[in-house]
C-alpha cells in the first residue's frame, strides 16, 4: 500500500492571473526533449526542487523563475505567457529566408514567426511583372510599398501604391499585385495567417 502524499498539491487560484510555473516548465521541457537533470544543470537549481515545482508542491521566487526561463530563451513575462516573444531578438538572415518565384519577374522572401501568429513577405517585382493568379486566403494583410510603384488589385478594383503608401484588407477576397512601370518595385506584406 502506497504511503499518503505528505505534500498534496494545492489547487492554484485562477484569480492569480498566471499559469502554474511548474506546468509551464513541464510543457517547455518535454517539447524540447529535456530531462529535469538537463534543466537543473543549465539553471543551477536542484532536480528535486524542479520536480517538486512541476508537481505543484512548491512555490518559486522570481529570481529562480528567471533562471529557469532563460534555459528556454524566455524572460519571466514570456515564460508565463504575458508576452508572446522570447527574451532575445529573433534574427532572420537573408540567406536563410525562403525564396519563392511567384511569377516571371516576381520573387518573394518569406519570414515565419509562428510564435507571434504572422508571416512577413518581401516581394520584389521586376519592371512590367505581376502575379499571374489572384490570391485568396484566411486572415488579413497589411501591405506597404517600399520602392517604386505597384498596382494592388483587390476584389476587382485597382489601387496604385507608391513608395511609402500602405493598404490593409481582409485576405478572403481575390487580390494581386503588378508593376506597370519601367522601374523595379518592392513591397512588404504582413500576413496575419499562415499562407507560405
Amino acid at each position: 500500500m502506497a504511503a499518503p502524499d505528505p505534500s498534496p498539491r494545492t489547487p492554484r487560484d485562477p484569480a492569480l492571473g498566471f499559469p502554474p510555473p511548474g506546468e509551464v516548465l513541464h510543457r517547455l521541457r518535454t517539447h524540447k526533449g529535456m530531462s529535469l537533470r538537463q534543466v537543473a544543470a543549465e539553471c543551477g537549481l536542484s532536480v528535486s526542487f524542479l520536480a517538486a515545482l512541476e508537481r505543484g508542491e512548491t512555490d518559486i521566487a522570481l529570481e529562480r523563475l528567471g533562471r529557469i526561463a532563460k534555459v528556454f530563451d524566455h524572460d519571466v513575462g514570456s515564460f508565463l505567457g504575458f508576452s508572446r516573444g522570447p527574451a532575445t531578438p529573433s534574427l532572420f538572415p537573408r540567406a536563410k529566408q525562403e525564396v519563392l518565384n511567384r511569377a516571371p519577374g516576381v520573387v518573394y522572401r518569406v519570414l515565419r514567426a509562428p510564435e507571434l501568429g504572422y508571416q512577413v513577405v518581401t516581394g520584389d517585382f521586376a519592371p512590367h511583372s505581376g502575379l499571374t493568379e489572384d490570391l485568396q486566403h484566411e486572415g488579413s494583410d497589411f501591405i506597404t510599398v517600399t520602392r517604386g510603384t505597384l498596382v494592388a488589385r483587390y476584389n476587382g478594383v485597382d489601387h496604385e501604391l507608391h513608395a511609402g503608401d500602405c493598404i490593409q484588407w481582409s485576405a478572403g477576397h481575390p487580390h494581386g499585385f503588378r508593376n506597370e512601370t519601367d522601374e523595379p518595385a518592392q513591397m512588404v506584406v504582413v500576413l496575419f495567417s499562415s499562407l507560405y
